[in-house]
C-alpha cells in the first residue's frame, strides 16, 4: 500500500470532519422529531420496498447503520420500534429457515437431547480435569 499523500491524507481529515458534523446534526434533528438515526434508517428502507415489507437480511443489507450494530442489536432495535408502534413485525410464512417445521415433536425431544449432550461434552472438555 502505497503511503498517502498529504493532499490526500488532508483531504480524508475533511471528508470525516464533514461526515461527523453532518451525522451530528442528522442525529440532532431525528432526536427532536423522536427518532433516532438507526430507527430512520430501518423506517426509510421499509418505505422504499415496494410492499412496505423486507426480510430481516433484506433489510439489514441496505441499512447504511447495519454494520454499526450486531446482529442482536439490530433485533433489539426492531423489536423496540414494533413495541413504539413505529413498525410491525411478522413472521414470515414462506421463510424456509425454520428446520425444525418437518420434525415430528418426539423427534424435536431426541434432537434437544442430542444437542445438549453434545454442549455438556464441549464445555467440559475445555475446563480443567
Amino acid at each position: 500500500m502505497q503511503t498517502p499523500t498529504q493532499d490526500q491524507l488532508a483531504a480524508w481529515k475533511q471528508l470525516q470532519w464533514t461526515t461527523a458534523l453532518i451525522t451530528g446534526r442528522f442525529r440532532r434533528d431525528l432526536a427532536a422529531a423522536g427518532l433516532s438515526l438507526e430507527q430512520f434508517d430501518v423506517l426509510v428502507h421499509l418505505a422504499w420496498a415496494p410492499s412496505g415489507t423486507l426480510p430481516l437480511h433484506e433489510l439489514t443489507a441496505s441499512m447504511v447503520v447495519a454494520d454499526a450494530l450486531s446482529r442482536s442489536g439490530i433485533t433489539r432495535l426492531l423489536d423496540r420500534m414494533d413495541r413504539d408502534g413505529l413498525i410491525t413485525r411478522t413472521v414470515s410464512t414462506t421463510d424456509r429457515r425454520y428446520f425444525v417445521q418437518p420434525l415430528a415433536p418426539r423427534d424435536i425431544g431426541e434432537l434437544a437431547r442430542i444437542l445438549d449432550t453434545l454442549i455438556q461434552a464441549n464445555q467440559n472438555h475445555d475446563q480443567p480435569g
